[in-house]
């Protein structure tokens, strides 16, 4: 398996463990307490030794006895769960949102967008940040700068969260994405948007869908059949 990580988070990772790393293995830690007891009494025992070289020798020791202990007490990480954890961070983190007519409570049609890359119809989307609110507030910039919806016209609201695995056929692997779920009602529709089929944002070839019809849709089905079974289970 190929693990595709952002460096950034790998950085951070790996900065977070830095105190943990690089004391060596357990075994390492019982070979420096049994060499730190050699120093000790070594120290005392050859009396033709200055007592400054003594002294030295017995604070080598303490010290060397210090770092066995630090090897096998304080040290949480192996590599193997370092290999875990870093593994862990190959997972897409997505959110989604569901753009619906806000005027039209038994409306049940959803704005989608084609994306050329993928030759399919998707959700607006976009990467999830960290925090829930600043989430939010990132997606609601992005669905005015890329939909041209003012934000004064759509009220969003967090819906749910879901967890897939699934084959990737883009890249011909398996990968695992962390997906949030957004539900923006657009209470001033733009004349645009009335337009039956298809109709343009700009560059973006647009059009509402219904559920059935995404899961009816071949390619939609075979790249996010899980996503439109979300849509479906959580709004």
């Amino acid at each position: 398996m190929m693990l595709r990580i952002d460096e950034r988070d790998l950085r951070s990772k790996l900065n977070e463990h830095r105190s943990l790393i690089g004391y060596g293995s357990k075994g390492d830690g019982i070979a420096n307490i049994v060499a730190g007891l050699f120093y000790i009494p070594t120290a005392w025992t050859f009396a033709e030794l200055p007592m400054r070289a003594r002294c030295l020798f017995a604070v080598l020791g303490v010290v060397i006895i210090a770092l066995g202990v630090a090897s096998i007490v304080c040290k949480g990480l192996t590599s193997e769960k370092l290999y875990k954890e870093i593994e862990s961070m190959n997972r897409r983190a997505s959110s989604l949102i569901a753009v619906k007519d806000g005027m039209d409570a038994l409306s049940n049609r959803y704005l989608t967008y084609y994306d050329e890359q993928w030759n399919c119809w998707f959700l607006p989307n976009h990467r999830s940040f960290d925090s829930y609110e600043e989430d939010k507030r990132k997606l609601s910039s992005y669905l005015s700068s890329e939909f041209k919806i003012p934000s004064d016209d759509f009220q969003m609201r967090f819906v749910g969260t879901a967890t897939s695995t699934k084959f990737s056929t883009a890249h011909n692997e398996e990968r695992t994405y962390d997906y949030r779920l957004y539900l923006a009602s657009v209470i001033r529709i733009p004349d645009a948007w009335d337009a039956e089929g298809e109709f343009a944002i700009e560059s973006k070839k647009c059009k509402w869908m219904t559920v059935d019809e995404m899961l009816n849709d071949r390619k939609i089905y075979a790249i996010n059949r899980d996503v439109i079974q979300m849509l479906k289970d959580l709004i």
